[in-house]
């Protein structure tokens, strides 16, 4: 694991915010051993005891009672964490140190990430904001890297990383097309997956979907060719 990059990442950048993780220390976070090792694992319920076979039967020509069906064993109840865990080393950033960040952690032989493997989004109406996320790795050290930066939902806007990590274009693009994130710099910031006339950002959560004009009228005129050939309307 990589969470070392992280405080190291701090120390550079101290206005960064690390990721919480399993352990809250500034090491690595706990081996599996020590997560699922029984002296550090919470008791269960006591599952409840069985049903035992019915009394046989001494005769007299009167059948057992049926036995009463056993108690259902409901899973112990889930308790979710207060707080989300991150398993991915990684840390929030200012979108303003965006470009300067990335630039060091992919030129700073420490840390080496030359390869950004995706860039996405994800979108928090209820917070009125989006987190910009990219995952970063380095062929060198064989280690990786998360960054999030947090924008405004209403106009969410970060600087293009193409001057750093060239495949960063159609990553950027595709953040654009589905969640609206406006990419400043960018070479070519326009649709990949929708059509130019897409009304909307399809991975929003508050996304409702409507045709497009151009594909009304293909209904449309798709329908009054079936009815020409006296099919009748489409199922």
């Amino acid at each position: 694991m990589s969470w070392g990059l992280v405080e190291r990442l701090r120390q550079r950048f101290p206005d960064v915010a690390p990721f919480p993780r399993e352990g809250g220390g500034p090491g690595e976070p706990a081996s599996a051993s020590e997560r699922h090792s029984p002296s550090t694992a919470s008791p269960g319920p006591t599952p409840p005891a069985e049903a035992g076979p019915p009394p046989a039967s001494t005769g007299g020509g009167v059948p057992p009672a049926t036995p009463a069906a056993p108690p259902t064993r409901l899973p112990p109840k889930r308790e979710e964490a207060k707080a989300p865990v991150y398993l991915t080393p990684g840390a929030w950033i200012p979108a303003a140190r965006l470009p300067e960040i990335c630039r060091f952690v992919a030129t700073d032989p420490a840390f080496g990430l030359d390869y950004l493997s995706f860039v996405s989004a994800v979108d928090f109406p209820e917070h009125k904001r989006m987190e910009v996320v990219y995952h970063l790795f380095s062929f060198t050290h064989g280690h990786e890297l998360l960054l999030k930066v947090r924008v405004p939902r209403e106009d969410p806007r970060v600087p293009t990383v193409t001057g750093i990590w060239p495949g960063a274009d159609w990553h950027e693009r595709e953040t654009y097309d589905l969640l609206g994130v406006t990419f400043e710099g960018h070479p070519n910031l326009r649709r990949i997956m929708m059509t130019d006339d897409w009304v909307g950002h399809p991975l929003r959560k508050d996304y409702v979907f409507e045709d497009p004009e151009w594909l009304r009228a293909l209904a449309e005129q798709r329908q009054r060719e079936i009815e020409g050939l006296g099919l009748g309307e489409r199922a």
